[in-house]
């Protein structure tokens, strides 16, 4: 426009043919990015689960060119609130490229990966537009933990426990024999009955209190004195449930609205990913929990050195009494002890390779 204004004010025949240069170029450019045929991309990452300090996750791009060639694309790979970005090869129409694209290592938590973003750009560079291309895919990054190797040993001192009413297919209280159907556990099996009877018969039990953990996290961040104590208490919490569900309990893990419940460690670890700080909901978690399962055998407390004891006290109340109580406080500045205090046992853990040993005195 400033050429072809030039050229008429001063009728200067080189301005004019810069102004009709310019205008050719911007027409080009245009018609670059307006061509049909979108490029697509598809992206694996492996592996989809990490844990926090691991093995880094790589992503598999499988890039396909459009109808227009591409000159050196830039892609980024979100991850998350980060971004991968990388500069392709020239790419003729429809050409294929295959990249691995490593990922940062990553803090504890969710991820979406994707969808893939890249620049279509004329030769000139003069017209350039941002693309979305594929779609998205999820990464867990798990807690660092540790291995508690005497945690059934604490709980098995009272075998029978308490029954329920409440009818299961691995517990200690034996109920009864009934027909096998397909899905039962073949380890529950009565051989002999199931000889004399002609038919396969499996054991039922009752459910018992000392077949249930439940692990309670203070998702409040004033309960910690530190950013990192709430990391290390997910941690904890982790590492605990993670050993009750090896020893075949039923474990219920919570952590603000998060909660898991089963006998699988995969279940755990993935919904540790997704704890969160939040504001104090404590009580009201701790209040359905106690609703969920009140028939727990086991309830541990993680929190932080901030938390009012008297709270946590009258919050184990909620669960049946004959319920074993601890309350494990994740604080990396102070000292480890291990104390009793009322109904509860209180065991302050300044990092995770101290659970182990705290743990198992606080569970003799």
């Amino acid at each position: 426009m400033v050429a072809t204004v030039l050229a008429a004010w001063l009728n200067w025949q080189e301005f004019t043919q810069l102004g009709v240069v310019a205008f050719v170029l911007l027409v080009l450019g245009l018609l670059w990015q307006v061509w049909p045929g979108e490029p697509v991309a598809d992206l694996v990452v492996r592996p989809s689960r990490l844990v926090e300090g691991g093995t880094r996750a790589t992503v598999a791009l499988d890039f396909r060119a459009g109808a227009m060639p591409m000159l050196f694309p830039k892609v980024t790979l979100p991850t998350g609130r980060q971004g991968v970005s990388l500069r392709l090869p020239f790419l003729a129409p429809y050409a294929h490229h295959r990249e691995a694209v490593p990922l940062p290592a990553l803090p504890r938590g969710v991820y979406v990966v994707g969808p893939v973003t890249y620049e279509r750009t004329d030769p000139v560079g003069l017209v350039s537009r941002r693309f979305e291309a594929g779609g998205t895919v999820e990464v867990l990054v798990a807690p660092t933990v540790t291995d508690l190797s005497v945690f059934a040993g604490g709980l098995t001192h009272d075998l029978d426990g308490a029954t329920s009413q409440q009818l299961s297919m691995s517990d200690l209280a034996f109920h009864a024999l009934r027909e096998y159907v397909p899905g039962d556990d073949l380890r529950h099996v009565h051989w002999r009955s199931s000889a004399k009877a002609g038919e396969l018969l499996v054991r039922q039990y009752h459910e018992s209190h000392r077949g249930h953990v439940t692990v309670l996290v203070d998702a409040d961040r004033t309960s910690y004195a530190r950013s990192r104590d709430f990391e290390l208490a997910v941690s904890v919490a982790t590492s605990i449930a993670i050993r009750a569900v090896r020893d075949d309990f039923d474990t219920y893990l919570r952590c603000g609205s998060h909660v898991a419940r089963g006998r699988h460690a995969a279940a755990m670890t993935d919904v540790a990913c997704r704890f969160e700080g939040e504001d104090d909901h404590y009580l009201e978690h701790v209040a359905d929990a106690a609703t969920e399962v009140p028939t727990t055998g086991l309830v541990v407390q993680v929190t932080g050195a901030a938390r009012d004891l008297a709270q946590l006290d009258a919050a184990a109340e909620r669960f049946d009494r004959g319920a074993a109580r601890i309350v494990v406080r994740a604080d990396s500045g102070s000292d480890a002890y291990l104390r009793d205090s009322h109904a509860l046992r209180e065991i302050s853990v300044p990092s995770l390779v101290r659970l182990q040993e705290l743990f198992a005195r606080g569970m003799r």
